[in-house]
């Protein structure tokens, strides 16, 4: 029997026919529009949440480069006149000056950010709008880059620090984004500015604004005209082309439509000024940064000569160290010194004379106080075709190293007058023609009768007496110099010695000693080593500043990082005192010697001296003021060539003419305004040195024989006539002079050197 309660197939369980509770179901299984935007609404903000976690874990991580680009501060070195201002040349490829803010126009600051970024003073470095701008237009082009939206931190961060890079990849640009976010909070907007302006290419080999002035107007960044601002900022989007030809009409149209439109829009120009603008001339591209005046090429040769061999700086730095180098070469003293040699070169033909195609005019001008180098000529130009200049235009004439005549006598002088010989008081032989011994014979005399080998026959300028000479030859050492007497100098330089004389050339006008390497004996008073113009030049400078010896240099001072201001090597070669005799000597060449045609037309006090050479290779005239002093030579270009001369000159190609011509044109140009003043007042001290051989004892008289008796027809005998004395026969030498002379080395030959003296 069944049970109570239970039913077919058992019991029932409780709540059994009740209906069943819901189920409870996983909330993804079922899905509605909702959740779906629930879903992609959380995802999304999970996607932004995480996209600037990355972002920020990227910006904390990623630091600013600690060393700039080399290209980004490397600068190229500029050479400028004295005048600190006007530009000679640059050294290196990077022509680039970097500037600070306050020397940067503001009207150039304000077309750079019309051109490049209008919000920049107010941006944190990027602009957002300008990126998803860029964004859009690299999705939607063809061209598959990423491009644009960059501001200017951006661009400068790129261009400025090594380690960001131009690859056109994301992950580069984040990094580009992010350092200019950093720097835009760590540097002001005035040292981002500046350092762009700096650093961003322009075109035509031209970094930085301040190049591109120079380079496309020839002006300081200084003097830059809102016009010319502008077109600088245009240049920033296209540079290598925008600064071509081909390039021109691009360059036109972003220069009005994008950058004074822009200036207008900022509030920085108005709108009628812009409209009238015209577009500035530029310079055509390719133009060069040495300069084009004739004598800029060669002075950059010997800055650079100067500063790497004298100064010790080395080229790479020279390069890309970005020095300032301020010359003591005045750009005016310059122009009139290239005038002084033109203007005579005409005069020349004029006057129906023929300057030779293979003639070398070279002239250096000194300041006398301190060695600074005013002007040079080394010729006319490196830049002519080798038809006008017969390739002596690539010679720099005033380093190139020539015989010089008798210019070379005071050096004779300085060195007599070191060993205390008094100008005033000595006598010198100047009789012609002379035989004069070798360095080597000691003490013994020079003759004025003819001796054989080693004695060296000299002889004065058309073997005559000079004038002012005395009836035995003798002459004043003054009148000597003056006439360039060619006797008594080598006489002189006889007694002197060849290492003293040496050695107060190497002093006196900084000769190398390399220069007397082969001595040509005595013959070294008549100029027959070969120095050059400077030393020339530096030697009378010497004279003229009482006997101090300034080593002769155009660079005045350098400023840039690691280089140390130049030294110049100064000597007390002789005291004032001795120099006083020096300058007293020199004096009479213009008044009344060889060298009258230098004679000022105010008559101020001039010291000088010519040289000529034998065969008229050689002419110069070196002379000074007491402010000032001015070497100038004419050369043959091959000195070996018996078929060169300078004869066509006139004047028998002494360098009393045209030299001291053209010396004079250049002192009446530049120095005719300046006070006269006189040389330093004579103190004569020393013994007479005289220099003329002492007559021979007279001859004892011998007694004559008395006469045979003879037998006369007259009762008185006759007498005999009174004896006579009768000459004994000469000496087989002449008597030494007991002068105290000084040795020296076998001679390597006669002394060459001038046609006779008076000289040239």
């Amino acid at each position: 029997p069944r049970r109570p309660g239970y039913g077919p197939g058992g019991p029932r369980r409780p709540g059994y026919g009740a209906r069943r509770p819901p189920v409870k179901r996983s909330w993804w299984r079922t899905w509605t529009w909702k959740k779906a935007l629930i879903v992609a609404g959380s995802s999304f903000f999970g996607l932004i949440l995480l996209m600037f976690a990355a972002g920020f874990y990227m910006y904390s991580v990623t630091p600013v480069p600690s060393q700039a680009l080399a290209s980004a501060v490397t600068q190229n070195s500029t050479v400028y006149f004295n005048d600190g201002k006007t530009v000679v040349g640059t050294f290196g490829n990077t022509h680039r000056t970097n500037l600070t803010y306050n020397q940067i126009p503001k009207i150039m600051d304000q077309a750079a950010m019309a051109a490049e970024d209008r919000s920049f003073m107010t941006e944190g470095g990027i602009d957002p709008q300008g990126m998803l701008r860029a964004a859009y237009d690299d999705l939607t082009s063809s061209g598959g880059s990423l491009a644009g939206g960059s501001t200017i931190t951006q661009q400068f961060v790129r261009n400025y620090y090594a380690d960001i890079g131009t690859q056109q990849t994301l992950s580069r640009k984040l990094k580009e984004i992010f350092v200019a976010m950093k720097v835009a909070k760590e540097k002001s907007k005035q040292w981002i500015l500046t350092n762009y302006l700096n650093t961003i290419y322009l075109g035509d080999d031209a970094y930085g604004v301040a190049a591109a002035a120079e380079t496309y107007f020839n002006e300081p960044i200084s003097k830059l005209t809102t016009a010319q601002a502008a077109v600088l900022a245009a240049l920033i989007q296209s540079p290598s082309y925008y600064s071509t030809p081909a390039g021109h009409a691009g360059l036109l149209y972003h220069w009005r439509h994008d950058v004074l439109e822009g200036l207008v829009k900022m509030g920085d120009l108005s709108a009628q000024k812009a409209a009238s603008m015209k577009f500035p001339k530029m310079n055509p591209s390719g133009s060069q940064f040495t300069g084009n005046e004739p004598w800029d090429a060669y002075i950059m040769q010997e800055v650079k000569n100067e500063l790497v061999n004298v100064d010790h700086i080395s080229e790479h730095q020279l390069d890309t160290g970005g020095l300032k180098i301020k010359l003591t070469v005045s750009q005016e003293a310059e122009k009139k010194l290239y005038t002084a040699v033109n203007d005579n070169i005409n005069l020349i033909k004029s006057e129906g004379y023929t300057l030779p195609s293979y003639a070398m005019i070279g002239a250096e001008a000194i300041n006398p106080s301190n060695g600074g180098i005013q002007a040079i000529y080394p010729g006319p130009g490196m830049n002519l075709p080798s038809s006008k200049c017969a390739g002596t235009c690539q010679i720099n004439t005033t380093l190139s190293a020539e015989q010089v005549g008798s210019s070379f006598k005071p050096y004779v002088l300085s060195a007599a007058v070191k060993q205390g010989m008094n100008v005033q008081t000595s006598i010198l032989n100047a009789n012609t023609p002379l035989w004069v011994p070798p360095f080597t014979m000691g003490t013994t005399p020079s003759s004025a009768k003819p001796m054989p080998a080693p004695y060296y026959k000299v002889h004065n300028d058309s073997n005559q007496p000079i004038p002012g000479a005395m009836s035995n030859g003798g002459s004043t050492v003054q009148n000597a110099l003056a006439q360039s007497s060619n006797t008594a100098f080598t006489d002189l330089a006889h007694r002197v010695g060849l290492k003293p004389i040496e050695q107060m050339a190497e002093a006196e006008g900084g000769v190398d000693p390399s220069t007397f390497k082969y001595s040509p004996g005595v013959g070294i008073a008549l100029g027959i080593n070969s120095l050059t113009i400077n030393d020339q030049a530096s030697m009378m400078a010497t004279i003229d500043d009482g006997g101090t010896y300034h080593q002769a240099h155009l660079v005045g001072s350098i400023s840039g990082a690691g280089v140390t201001q130049p030294k110049v090597k100064t000597v007390q070669v002789l005291t004032q005192a001795q120099d006083s005799q020096v300058q007293y000597a020199l004096e009479k060449t213009v008044v009344d010697g060889t060298a009258t045609a230098a004679n000022m037309d105010d008559g101020r006090p001039i010291i000088g001296k010519t040289g000529t050479t034998t065969g008229s290779k050689s002419a110069l005239f070196i002379g000074g003021i007491p402010q000032d002093v001015l070497a100038v030579g004419i050369f043959t270009k091959n000195q070996g060539n018996n078929n060169e001369n300078l004869l066509a000159l006139g004047g028998g190609g002494f360098g009393g003419s045209w030299p001291a011509a053209i010396w004079k044109s250049y002192a009446e140009s530049m120095w005719a305004s300046l006070p006269a003043e006189n040389f330093l007042h004579p103190q004569f001290s020393g013994q007479a040195w005289l220099q003329l051989p002492k007559p021979p004892p007279p001859k004892p008289k011998k007694p004559k024989p008395s006469p045979t008796p003879t037998k006369s027809k007259s009762a008185s005998p006759s007498t005999s006539p009174t004896p006579s004395g009768i000459p004994t026969a000469p000496p087989t030498s002449p008597p030494a002079t007991g002068f105290p002379i000084g040795g020296g080395g076998p001679p390597t030959g006669p002394p060459g050197g001038k046609k006779g003296g008076g000289g040239g």
